[in-house]
Order: C-alpha cells, then sequence, then structure tokens
C-alpha cells in the first residue's frame, strides 16, 4: 500500500514543550521565568501538580481559551496532568487510549478510556472552536499509537543503550548476548523499582550498563535498590574503562541539577529514533512495519489539522529530554513520516 506522509510540526507548529518545560516557540515563558514567579523550588515532573501549573502558564501565555481537549496513552502522567489540569480549574476534556486495554471505563466524567484509536475524532470533534487548546503527548499517541505501533520507540531506546554497551565495551552483540544484555535491562525498567529507577530512562540505562559490567551483581543490586537511592548508588559505585566517563558524567549532572542526567544516551536516542522513521518500502508486511518503524498516528495528525481549521493552537508534550528528540541539525519534528492509517 502507498502510505500519506507528514512533518508533525505541520500541527505543532513549534508549540512543543520537552521535560526541561522551555517551550519550542521562544515567545513563550520558559522555565526559569515561570519558576520565579510561580516560586518553585525544582523542574516538576508530569506526574507532580506543579507541572500543571507550569503548563497551564504556558498555555496562558499562547491564547486566549476557553477549554482543554488532551490526548494522551497512559493512566499515570497523561491521566495525572489532565486531573490536576481539571482541579486548578480548566475546562478539560481528556481522552487515554491504548489498544492492548480492554474492559475499562473512566471513573471521571471529564475522561475517557479509549481502546480504539478509530475512535478517537468522535470524542472530541465536538469540543474544539477558536478557543479550545488541544494538548497532544508525543511518544506513543502523537507518533507510534499505543497498542498498536508502540514497539519501534520502545526499539529505538534499546538500539540506543545497546550501541553505548556495544562502543564502550568495545565487542559486536550477538544475538544471545544482545539478548541477555536487553534481558538485564528490562528486570531493572519495571514497576518495582520505580523509586529507584525515578521512572527515568537516564537512570535506567546506567544501571544496566554498571550492572553489565560486573561492578555489582544483580542480585547484589536487586537488594541494594530496596533501601538506596540512584543519588546514594551512583556516588558509591566504582566503575573502570570507559564506563568511567559516562558515570561522571551523570555525577555531573546530578551535581548541577540537570533535568538530563545521561545526554551521551539521549543523544544516541535520537540518532535511533530517527532511523526509526520512514526507513521501510512502502510495500513491507503491514504487521512488521507496525512492529519496526515509528509512524504518525492517522487519527491524531487528523484531529490536530481539524483543530488548526478551527483556529485553535495544538502543543505537544512530552516528558523526554530535548536533546532525545532534536539537535541543531536533527529533529524528529521536520522528519517525512508515514502516516497510519
Amino acid at each position: 500500500m502507498m502510505f500519506k506522509k507528514g512533518i508533525l510540526n505541520d500541527i505543532f507548529r513549534d508549540y512543543i514543550i520537552f521535560r526541561e518545560l522551555n517551550p519550542v516557540k521562544k515567545s513563550l515563558p520558559n522555565f526559569e521565568t515561570l519558576k520565579d514567579k510561580l516560586e518553585l523550588q525544582a523542574l516538576p515532573r508530569k506526574k507532580d501538580k506543579e507541572y500543571a501549573l507550569v503548563i497551564s502558564e504556558i498555555l496562558k501565555s499562547a491564547m486566549d481559551f476557553s477549554n482543554i481537549v488532551y490526548l494522551g496513552d497512559t493512566f499515570l502522567s497523561d491521566l495525572t496532568v489532565i486531573k490536576n489540569l481539571e482541579e486548578l480549574g480548566f475546562d478539560i476534556f481528556g481522552v487515554i487510549t491504548d489498544e492492548e486495554e480492554t474492559n475499562f471505563e473512566s471513573p471521571y466524567p471529564y475522561v475517557v478510556f479509549n481502546n480504539s484509536w478509530a475512535k478517537i475524532k468522535d470524542f472530541v470533534s465536538d469540543k474544539i472552536s477558536d478557543k479550545t487548546i488541544v494538548i497532544v503527548d508525543i511518544d506513543k499517541t502523537a507518533i507510534g499509537a499505543h497498542g498498536r505501533n508502540h514497539l519501534p520507540i520502545d526499539k529505538a531506546r534499546t538500539d540506543a543503550i545497546v550501541s553505548i554497551a556495544e562502543a564502550i565495551f568495545q565487542k559486536k552483540f550477538d544475538s544471545l548476548e544482545k539478548g541477555n544484555f536487553l534481558k538485564l535491562y528490562k528486570s531493572i525498567h519495571t514497576k518495582d523499582l520505580l523509586n529507584f529507577t525515578q521512572d527515568n530512562q537516564d537512570i535506567v540505562s546506567i544501571t544496566t550498563l554498571i550492572i553489565y559490567s560486573n561492578a555489582i551483581s544483580l542480585d547484589e543490586f536487586l537488594k541494594l535498590a530496596k533501601t538506596t537511592s540512584f543519588e546514594e548508588f551512583i556516588e558509591d559505585i566504582r566503575v573502570s574503562g570507559q564506563l568511567q566517563d559516562l558515570v561522571y558524567e551523570v555525577k555531573e549532572n546530578i551535581k548541577a541539577k540537570s533535568p538530563t542526567l545521561f545526554p551521551t544516551f539521549r543523544k544516541v536516542e535520537l540518532e535511533k529514533t530517527l532511523a526509526r522513521m520512514n526507513f521501510l518500502p512502502d510495500d513491507t508486511p503491514l504487521e512488521t512495519l507496525l512492529s519496526e518503524e515509528i509512524l504518525i498516528t492517522g487519527e491524531v495528525f487528523d484531529i490536530g489539522k481539524y483543530a488548526l481549521s478551527k483556529g485553535a493552537i495544538v502543543f505537544g508534550v512530552s516528558d523526554k529530554p530535548e536533546v532525545a528528540s532534536f539537535s541543531e541539525d536533527k529533529s524528529i519534528f521536520t522528519k517525512l513520516i508515514k502516516i497510519y492509517p
């Protein structure tokens, strides 16, 4: 089949916000400005009430709006943002979509839990006007639709950490070694270790590399992680070889209170993400395409174009740091990407 292709920034038009909460559109206030205004002590994450507060200030600077439509895919971070914006008094309607979920109903009158991307426009089209701001979560909503096309986003991330491991340990992983390495990665990237990893891929990735290097065994680590913070762990660990430079990088970013602890990993993640966009022929079997290539979610892209035609603004939001999505010469937002359906 022949695929339409699109560019994400055709709907976002630089109204994009990353983990650092500094909008790409320079006319909007950055976090340092809002931090002082709102008397915040630190950069919030999506799950924090302060995150919704900062986002709301950015939205108010963008336009005079009467309501918000929020499209996301997670029942943790996206749903939390929607609830927190509603608590701040905004007229908000959210749709959380994951095609892998079944038999679930939202307990909130202003949120729909949805398991079909095809239905999403029916929920929101009558709620969009020239006084609306549409917020779209980027990963697994705008691209890599959750439950249908999310695997390539996960694979881009593991492509990155495997690439770094091969470089610092100076060996090419065969399929068995790669499988063992990713098994270790997945044993750290679990709900059971959220207190330690803080739901942060930088922490998951550097920890995987440390354990793989045999600086500590997995069993020792799992015991330690129950009573030790990541910051304490990374300060005390002793590593050798090229891994020393990466651990030092993370330590320095902790000291600097940077929201991006492991920029080296994030830069490779950007390269691997771009490599999984528009790289397979159009006649690739659909099942292969959905599991290997990152596609624009057609239903969401159509809502974005519809919203723009109504005079609304469409914001893209991501809990990833900027460096994982664009650099001076590379960007997922200007890349021509296949649209499905």
